[in-house]
């Protein structure tokens, strides 16, 4: 019997989801919360406060004769000396007069902040098979703390780029991915956030507060332990078998024997496993067109999350309350991915979710150009519509790669899904800021290529019920036999003459 199965059966017998799986969880969602409001400061951060052209010569009796228009020049022709800003909120715009002809740097800062998670993607499978989950866990969350400490001292746009740049390298331990993903975590930090923003006002202070967050996590370093499959894939026996005692110890079980498991894993040392390459994933024509069409719908679902979350600015009324509802809007909606995903199949709620976000983008855009009293309430029901669906969609999304991809290549197939959607969520600022010239630029675009991903999707094979793939033989033949259904084919002769019965060196038409 494999150790990984009899370590199974010991986890059981420890407690399962006990005591101490429940506090791990605990502290993984605490994590979560920095990693939210680290990503998602921009949303804040970016913002425009409002604010008037200033002249040398015109002296500071230009603020109480003027309003705040948000014009870039006097009198329609002369540059502006400078910018009086309103001081309800201060944000990196004010900060350095981040407006006009300095406008694109604002989009700029959070596509450097999302190429830093995509070198993030890179580095944390690697970082994590090298040193440990734990380690890897802390040492990511160390990086959000002081680099979330550092921004608050920022002295120009430049340093603080960069510093967002490292604070996108945020790691998720493979371990607790599942859990992350069944629970809104994100979502329930993403709400605090907003919350905290309406509270702070101030890109400072916020940063602190973000940094603030992640510190209680780091006391439970002592309390967290490191994966038992890991410490005997790397043939630490003594600690695997520690980590085991002290599970059982905390769900209040006796300690199991752990001799056989340990056996096991030494006769397997001297085990040679095939490597898979990510070129695994383009060996036929129908992998191709499978990894091919899943990087693309990946790459957009980003795209549209990150673009109606950073692009926020375009909805009607009160900025704290769109970035609550915004931020929030999805967290009722994943109660019900279970539920959708087993009745219906994780395919298909793909297809409903983007096609749903993809109609709601679409009359987003629309809106922008009817002249209707109610416009702003009108975009502000279907934008939170679209991004409600786009985020659950995105979890269905998660279900469905890892369900259609075999194990010996699901872990490089489901790594490459997300450097493709980081692609995406670096595009996005830049359409964000494109769409202020463009009105609905950013709706319309996402609405056609959502609706576009759920085309594509009509195409895939069905994983509804199906047992995962375990080898890319069985995974070939499952995604070729599902394109060639319902496909009429023509059998035909070498001379091109029509037969009921070809043989195996006929053609097809």
């Amino acid at each position: 019997m494999s150790y990984n199965i009899l370590l199974e059966n010991i986890i059981r017998d420890v407690g399962g989801c006990g005591r101490f799986q429940w506090i791990t969880a605990v502290i993984v969602y605490a994590a979560t919360c920095i990693v939210s409001w680290s990503i998602l400061a921009m949303t804040f951060n970016g913002q425009q406060p409002d604010f008037m052209c200033s002249k040398a010569d015109m002296g500071n009796s230009s603020v109480n004769q003027s309003v705040f228009d948000n014009v870039c020049h006097v009198n329609q022709t002369d540059n502006c000396d400078g910018y009086i800003f309103n001081d309800d909120i201060n944000t990196v715009v004010n900060e350095w007069n981040l407006v006009c002809d300095s406008k694109w740097i604002v989009a700029m800062i959070t596509t450097i902040q999302i190429a830093g998670d995509l070198v993030g993607c890179f580095i944390s499978g690697h970082l994590g098979d090298m040193i440990g989950r734990k380690p890897t866990f802390f040492l990511s969350l160390i990086i959000l703390i002081l680099f979330n400490i550092i921004a608050y001292f920022s002295i120009n746009w430049q340093m603080y780029a960069t510093i967002r740049f490292f604070i996108g390298m945020e790691i998720t331990p493979t371990r607790w991915r599942a859990i992350i993903i069944s629970v809104p975590a994100w979502t329930m930090g993403a709400g605090i956030f907003a919350l905290a923003c309406w509270g702070l006002r101030n890109w400072r202070s916020i940063h602190l507060v973000t940094a603030a967050t992640g510190l209680p996590v780091l006391f439970t370093i002592c309390f967290v332990q490191e994966s038992p499959r890991l410490l005997l894939a790397k043939r630490r026996y003594d600690d695997a078998e520690n980590v085991i005692k002290r599970i059982a110890n905390i769900n209040g079980k006796p300690a199991p024997n752990m001799s056989k498991v340990i056996e096991e894993a030494k006769e397997h040392e001297n085990e040679t496993k095939p490597k898979y390459s990510v070129l695994y994933l383009f060996k036929s024509r129908h992998s191709i067109k499978l990894t091919i069409g899943l990087l693309f719908i990946w790459m957009i679902v980003s795209y549209t999350y990150y673009g109606l979350t950073f692009g926020i600015q375009s909805l009607a009324g009160d900025l704290y309350l769109n970035m609550l509802l915004m931020n929030t809007i999805e967290c009722p909606a994943f109660f019900s991915i279970m539920f959708i995903a087993n009745k219906f199949g994780s395919k298909y709620c793909c297809i409903l979710f983007f096609m749903l976000s993809g109609i709601c983008g679409l009359v987003v855009g629309v809106i922008q150009y009817v002249d209707t009293p109610h416009s702003g309430l009108i975009t502000n029901v279907f934008a939170l519509a679209s991004k409600m669906g786009i985020a659950v969609g995105w979890r269905c999304l998660i279900v469905y790669t890892i369900e259609i991809f075999p194990t010996v290549v699901r872990t490089t197939a489901y790594g490459l899904c997300n450097t493709s959607a980081r692609i995406g969520g670096m595009v996005a600022p830049q359409i964000v800021f494109l769409n202020d010239k463009i009105p609905g630029l950013m709706y319309f675009l996402s609405a056609v290529l959502m609706i576009i991903s759920s085309v594509i999707f009509f195409t895939f094979p069905d994983t509804k019920d199906k047992p995962l793939e375990e080898t890319l033989e069985s995974f070939n033949n499952n995604i070729q036999s599902t394109t060639e259904h319902n496909t009429v084919k023509i059998h035909c002769d070498s001379n091109g003459n029509e037969k009921a019965n070809p043989t195996e060196n006929e053609t097809y038409l």
